[in-house]
């Protein structure tokens, strides 16, 4: 199995020390992160599209999760977990109106409080856009890589504030509460 995500392993002693338990991870993917959360003692939701989950429900490690989810599920839940968890999905989603979809399922199933993990490509200025990056559509820095100051002009009208943050050689990584 492949490892979590580096952010995930990174923030999971400070989502514990926090009380965070509940976690929503949006955009599980081959569930990595759900699983090395699930073994460090939170209980996870991972939701992704429904035929991924569809997929996912036959994975070994679906067993130790709190539930599986479709993400057109989420506008009808209200989770109300501690931790909602992104990593790299907020890059892949095509549109602005999708983008802005999602946020929303995140707030909807954060409770008050709650905090906001987000990994996404990192944009800089010095880096052009690389064969990582050229598959996705509109690979121009303004939409598909962000800055800490991007993602905080995305979350701040949400009522989202930035805790910390850090970069990696290709990403960005940041903690967020909801107020």
């Amino acid at each position: 199995m492949t490892r979590a995500a580096t952010s995930v392993m990174r923030y999971a002693r400070f989502f514990t020390l926090a009380g965070v338990r509940r976690v929503l991870d949006y955009g599980a993917g081959l569930l990595r992160n759900s699983i090395y959360l699930a073994e460090h003692g939170f209980q996870v939701y991972a939701a992704d599209l429904p035929d991924q989950i569809k997929a996912l429900s036959l994975h070994p490690g679906a067993a130790r999760l709190a539930g599986l989810l479709s993400v057109r599920e989420l506008p009808q839940t209200a989770l109300g977990v501690d931790l909602v968890l992104s990593t790299y999905v907020f890059n892949i989603i095509a549109t602005r109106e999708k983008r802005g979809e999602y946020l929303e399922n995140v707030v909807r199933n954060l409770k008050p409080g709650g905090f906001f993990l987000i990994e996404v490509n990192r944009n800089s200025e010095e880096t052009p856009c690389t064969s990582v990056l050229r598959h996705y559509p509109d690979c121009d820095g303004r939409g598909k890589s962000y800055r800490s100051d991007d993602l905080d002009r995305l979350l701040g009208p949400l009522n989202f504030h930035r805790i910390c943050h850090y970069y990696s050689s290709h990403a960005l990584a940041a903690v967020y509460r909801h107020r």
